[in-house]
């Protein structure tokens, strides 16, 4: 992948609040949320659904982001999830290595879609 095509900077956040009494993490709470890295990347949109969440019709969009492979970036696990300005992608699993060639990864995100 040519370094031009990396041209979405992408911030990858960590989960930092503690537990509360009852053991959960809200973590639809951007306050919950830290910066763990910032990264240069390639966004692919592979598709979108609508689906019934209860009463309502929610929709989500799946995508896959591709970087270069460092420390960090091979680390990152399903507990993380990325921000591309106001959208927030959550990671359905861990990096694949592009092509076994060490050089890039590749994530499967989703990503809520949200009304307006």
């Amino acid at each position: 992948m040519k370094a031009g095509s990396l041209s979405n900077r992408v911030t990858i956040e960590r989960l930092s609040a503690t537990v509360n009494a009852a053991g959960q993490i809200d973590e639809t709470s951007a306050s919950n949320w830290v910066i763990y890295a910032e990264r240069w990347c390639h966004v692919a949109t592979r598709g979108s659904r609508e689906f019934l969440r209860g009463v309502e019709v929610a929709g989500d969009i799946t995508h896959q982001i591709t970087m270069r492979a460092d420390p960090v970036t091979t680390g990152i696990t399903v507990k993380h999830r990325l921000s591309l300005g106001s959208r927030v992608l959550s990671i359905s699993g861990p990096p694949v290595n592009v092509d076994e060639g060490g050089e890039m990864v590749r994530f499967s995100c989703v990503e809520v879609a949200t009304d307006g």
